[in-house]
């Protein structure tokens, strides 16, 4: 919960900043180093990430992530994948001209399938994710560090770290 607040709490922040930045949409490719925690044992498959967003100015902003793995993992022979969606309210402080710092909040859906023998079976759940990230613009295109938890509903914990590549248009 104190998460939480303190995500809220820095998207208020940056609704109070100045806006000096127009708006733009842009897309974002990544990796993530994930971890599926149930509280008795822990997969940490390696994810694709794919963001689609829009910054109404410097400050705030809305997007799409989803995520998929690339590299499974397993654990008692039996193979682990997870992917991720997050819808996402973004607010951002910005620090010098091309540095900001963010957070992210909003609904997430995470589902993880386990395959052995040629059989499948697959789980999901829907919380609240937040996170926080660094963000340094490089003229064209921008470099993203965060991180982020997607889930941490009935004992199990789903967070990643993500590094990534953003690029407007």
């Amino acid at each position: 919960m104190k998460i939480i607040a303190s995500g809220i709490l820095a998207l208020l922040i940056s609704f109070t900043a100045s806006a000096q930045e127009k708006p733009h949409a842009y897309w974002a490719l990544g990796g993530s180093l994930l971890t599926f925690d149930d509280g008795f044992d822990s997969i940490k498959p390696k994810q694709l990430i794919g963001r689609l967003g829009y910054d109404f100015n410097a400050n705030f902003g809305i997007g799409f992530e989803g995520g998929f793995s690339l590299l499974e993992d397993d654990l008692f022979g039996i193979d682990y994948d997870v992917s991720t969606t997050f819808f996402y309210l973004k607010g951002a402080i910005p620090i010098g001209n091309d540095t900001k710092l963010y957070a992210m909040i909003g609904p997430t859906n995470v589902e993880l399938t386990g395959s052995a023998g040629g059989l499948s079976i697959s789980a999901d759940d829907n919380d609240t994710g937040i996170g926080f990230g660094f963000e340094n613009n490089l003229g064209t295109s921008s470099i993203f560090v965060d991180y982020i938890k997607y889930n941490d509903n009935d004992g199990v914990d789903v967070y990643a770290i993500n590094l990534g590549l953003s690029i407007p248009f």
